[in-house]
């Protein structure tokens, strides 16, 4: 493997990762706003990057275990990345409620123009206050990984 597909490939995976970072901070934040048809649909534009990044964000890091530099061998055998990939399919997990809402929040409002009350976005907020404080986790866990802990 050479050294510039294993920097691209870590670039990919932290450009990801940061945009996946980036749009659920701006989900967070358009959830204080007063909703409307345009931030129904802006909303879940917002959580589609989201989803699409996650998937760029694993298979660039499924990438990099087949082909970086450090080798399968490294991740696979490490405690501490099967504790960061749990951790991310932990995160993707809890925000299948929050796309799942904001799509049916898009079909009403579509069908007769109905938007979210104070309560269901609340009820959201919660689900993205738990998205964010577990994604906390993870670059602890990429910090450790990266210094050979649990190898």
């Amino acid at each position: 493997m050479t050294l510039a597909i294993d920097l691209s490939l870590a670039t990919l995976h932290h450009l990801a990762i940061l945009t996946v970072f980036g749009t659920l901070l701006a989900e967070f934040a358009l959830l204080r706003l007063r909703p409307s048809a345009a931030w129904v649909e802006l909303i879940a534009r917002v959580d589609l990057v989201y989803g699409l990044a996650a998937g760029v964000a694993l298979a660039a890091g499924a990438a990099r275990v087949a082909w970086g530099a450090r080798g399968a061998d490294f991740y696979l055998g490490n405690p501490v990345f099967w504790l960061k990939i749990a951790l991310f399919v932990t995160i993707g997990l809890v925000s299948l409620a929050p796309t799942l809402t904001y799509l049916r929040w898009r079909r009403a409002s579509r069908a007769d123009a109905r938007l979210p009350d104070a309560s269901a976005l609340a009820g959201v907020r919660t689900w993205i206050h738990l998205q964010l404080g577990l994604f906390a986790g993870l670059p602890v866990l990429a910090a450790m990984l990266a210094r050979g802990v649990g190898y």
